[in-house]
């Protein structure tokens, strides 16, 4: 098994709303109904929530990667990011584990 954990800055003020987008783009729903899924889960750093971190957990590295290359995706992260801060690093590298 590996864990997949994505970091991501919010605007100033905006966890709510990143957090009501991956929400409203059923993006942990559609996750877990992808082959290989076995856990989604949103979270923001307390008490501010400056971070909002991502994070599944995948059987293998190919269901995740077939993740990755399923429609969707690309779309998302393009409606995502108007959503996070103006830095170099809003969106951090996934990282696996």
């Amino acid at each position: 098994m590996i864990r997949s954990m994505l970091n991501l800055r919010p605007k100033t003020g905006g966890s709510r709303a990143l957090v009501r987008f991956f929400e409203e783009r059923r993006i942990p729903a559609r996750a877990l109904a992808f082959p290989g899924c076995l856990g989604v889960e949103v979270q923001t750093l307390l008490p501010h929530g400056e971070e909002v971190v991502v994070t599944a957990l995948w059987e293998t590295l190919e269901s995740y990667q077939a993740y990755l290359d399923s429609a969707g995706r690309e779309e998302d992260v393009v409606r995502m990011l108007p959503l996070l801060a103006d830095v170099p690093d809003a969106v951090g590298p996934a990282r696996l584990y």
